[in-house]
């Protein structure tokens, strides 16, 4: 169900939508076909019955009214993506209400992502997607995004909540997550962009491309690196280098024509070496040296490979009838060097989030500080080498048509889709020796498995707008056969499902500035291979409740979610802490119940001709409990009461935003507030060594644009305060340093 909000928008211009004289949801409207997404600082809302004098191209490149959508969602458009200048999809999505993270590594390399109440873990619980198309490396056989694309040469990032979740599964609890890519420009266009900042921080990116209505090419390219801001007892590298390269092309037939086809092409390839660890450090070495890392992981290291290959077939009649269709294939190949367990000793998590005497010697091993005696003191190194593949077709057909005062907007989708991981995972044993860790024999296999899906989806929607009323009725059909094969024993498993799933949004336009809005559907997370016939898939009742104002210079929405769990399911991980035969395994966790509040506020005054000031305001309210008892082995749950806390959601979450510009001279301050967070389900107050304080963080950005040539800073953690952002899956690990980055950018037209 296309149901978009697209968010509130700092326009430092005296363009305001909230000005249009017309309340009909269904009056005719003005299209610019050459209008990019509304990408004005911060968000812009699309409220039905409200003029607006550019639109915005969603997921599949359409453009779409947005006076016709219905429900809770919100984009961040390119110039608010160029005024932060990240490179770390967390930092983006903190202005976004209803979306909270779970850091890890300082640089958004794996990200954590959760919507309204969901498990944040690897952002398994989200449809992730890029030009509309699945981008995780398996995202129905093991969705964990262990690959991400580089956020800086995406130009809009869109956040899908509410029902407008019934078009982009699998994922349909939380919502989606949709990167949208560079067009092909009209005419000749290129763009360079060279920046460095601290820690050895460089970033060269840069795109190539013309074009017409007919035909055109891109060329894109991305590197950036860093030298990391963790230091390693003994020395290592603890940075990264990550590269990638992206290719369109497109052939269209003339626009004259009452018809119209063509094709379009995009190839990909993507690159990283990073020296990245899961083990962290005792709450006392972060006390004394937050950015330390033990010796045991200076072998650490991750490195992949991925290659994407996208066709789309396009066909258009008329004015009211568009057919799009896109044949994908996506490959992975990542290999990842960690230190994962001792042989026999003590469980890291444990060890390092309640050291006691009698493991001290173990943590004297970890730091390098005592050798290794015997086999039980012997540290385990994971080589866990997993290839991946993601391929299928889809296809979106699009036709508009009135029934009399109702104007229809019925959309069909259909995908079939095939994805598979194989996971050969091995271990080589370490002995400590004198500061460093020496291999001891030689690596054996621990895991040789297939997991692999094969899905047919297929869902309807019709917009429906009749005078002020817009009402999105949709229905989505999930059919998933998943199957695993161990190398080891030939033993194979295989299971189907069908999860028929429905959904209806509405807003209903008072005034010309002031909307409702509601809608309920239904969400659903399938159950990966190799799980116990126990395992049910993750469902949920979701739903929505808020209203939009806009003025001029101000505009306010708010919206309450209850999402009612029948069954939610949590994934033992090794991101999580698992290891051994716990690792990959889903559990059921029975009823929960997530509440919430999402506030989302901007404002602008225009001080002089010169002179604008502006502000942006989010804040979300997610109360997550447990409705009934349970034990399980998925170490974030554990022994579970009804009210119990679900761990790692945050019960508030703000971020204010104000900036000031004079002429071409723009300068920008922000505050984030991460509210605190349990590391394990419980009630009351939790112990310090399971649960993550609340922490403030501030940002700043500048630019001067001079005719062509853009000079910009950007500076994050302002204040440079160190603070816990987990102790999963081994150990404390910090948030950032301060990072800074000064840059130049040129367009060449």
């Amino acid at each position: 169900m296309l149901s978009v909000v697209v968010a509130m928008s700092l326009m430092l211009s005296d363009a305001d939508a909230g000005e249009a004289s017309s309340v009909d949801a269904g009056a005719d409207q003005q299209v610019d076909t050459n209008a990019s997404a509304p990408d004005a600082g911060g968000f812009e809302i699309a409220d039905a019955g409200v003029e607006v004098s550019r639109e915005t191209k969603v997921h599949d490149s359409r453009l779409v009214d947005p006076r016709r959508i219905a429900g809770s969602a919100q984009v961040i458009g390119h110039e608010e993506l160029e005024r932060q200048e990240n490179n770390d999809i967390h930092k983006v999505l903190g202005g976004v209400p209803g979306v909270y993270v779970r850091e890890e590594d300082g640089f958004g390399l794996r990200p954590n992502i959760g919507l309204r109440g969901v498990n944040a873990d690897r952002s398994s619980k989200i449809t992730l997607m890029e030009d509309g198309v699945l981008l995780g490396p398996a995202p129905y056989s093991a969705a964990a995004a262990y690959y991400f694309p580089a956020v800086t040469r995406m130009v809009g990032v869109e956040v899908y909540k509410g029902p407008a979740s019934i078009r982009y599964g699998p994922q349909t609890v939380g919502g989606a997550v949709n990167l949208r890519t560079r067009e092909i420009p009209d005419g000749f266009a290129s763009d360079i962009d060279l920046s460095a900042g601290n820690f050895g921080s460089k970033k060269f990116h840069g795109w190539i491309g013309t074009g017409d209505e007919n035909m055109g090419f891109l060329i894109e390219g991305v590197s950036l690196s860093t030298d990391g801001f963790k230091v390693i007892d003994g020395g290592g590298p603890t940075g990264f280098l990550k590269g990638e390269l992206m290719a369109k092309g497109k052939l269209f037939t003339d626009s004259s024509r009452w018809w119209r086809t063509g094709v379009e092409l995009k190839l990909g390839v993507a690159t990283e070496n990073s020296h990245e660890t899961y083990q962290g450090i005792t709450d006392a070495d972060f006390k004394a040296s937050p950015y330390r890392r033990y010796s045991s992981t200076a072998n650490d290291d991750m490195q992949w490979l991925r290659t994407q290959i996208e066709v789309t077939h396009v066909l258009t009649l008329g004015e009211k009838f568009t057919l799009r269709t896109t044949a994908y294939r996506h490959d992975l190949d990542r290999d990842w060097h960690r230190m994962q367990q001792f042989r026999t000793g003590p469980e890291l998590y444990d060890l390092l989030t309640n050291p006691t005497a009698n493991t001290q010697q173990y943590l004297e091993i970890l730091r390098g500080e005592r050798d290794s005696v015997g086999a039980d003191q012997q540290l385990m190194q994971a080589f866990n080498h997993r290839i991946f593949y993601a391929q299928g077709i889809q296809t979106t057909a699009n036709l508009q048509v009135d029934t009399g005062p109702v104007r229809h907007d019925l959309e069909v989708g259909l995908r079939l889709h095939a994805d598979q991981i194989h996971r050969v995972h091995s271990q080589l044993a370490y002995d400590t020796r004198d500061g460093a860790i020496v291999a001891s024999g030689d690596p054996f296999f621990v895991l040789r498995n297939f997991d692999s899906t094969t899905a047919f989806a297929a869902y309807a929607s019709d917009t429906l707008t009749w005078g002020h009323l817009l009402v999105s009725p949709g229905i989505r059909v999930e059919t998933i056969r998943v199957s695993e094969l161990d190398e080891d024993t030939r033993a194979r498993s295989s299971a189907t499902s069908v999860a028929p799933l429905l959904g209806i949004g509405a807003v209903y336009t008072f005034t010309p500035g002031f909307s409702i809005l509601g809608g309920v559907h239904q969400g659903f997370s399938p159950v990966s291979p190799g799980q116990d016939a126990s395992v049910l898939p993750e469902r949920a009742i979701n739903s929505e409740l808020g209203a939009r104002l806009t003025g001029k210079g101000l505009k306010l929405e708010t919206i309450g979610f209850w999402s009612e769990y029948q069954n939610i399911t949590g994934e033992c991980t090794g991101s999580t802490g698992c290891v051994g035969d716990e690792a990959n395994r889903q559990f059921n966790g029975g009823r929960a119940r997530v509440l919430g509040l999402e506030v989302l506020a901007n404002g602008k005054l225009q001080v002089t001709p010169d002179t604008a000031l502006a502000a942006d305001l989010t804040y979300t309210l997610s109360h997550a409990t447990f409705l009934t008892d349970f034990t399980s082995d998925n170490g974030l749950w554990g022994s579970v009461q009804p009210g119990d806390f679900l761990p790692y959601v945050p019960l508030h979450q703000a971020q204010l935003r104000v900036r000031a510009s004079y002429k071409s001279l723009e300068v920008g301050v922000g505050a984030n507030w991460y509210g605190a967070m349990r590391e394990v389900a419980g009630q009351g107050t939790p112990l310090e060594n399971v649960s993550i304080p609340d922490r403030v963080t501030m940002d700043a950005t500048a630019s001067y644009q001079l005719n062509a040539l853009r000079l910009y800073f950007t500076a994050n953690n302002l204040l440079n305060t160190a603070a816990i952002v987990s102790r999963r899956p081994f150990g404390a690990r910090p948030q950032a340093p301060m990072i800074f980055q000064i840059g130049v950018k040129y367009e060449f037209r």
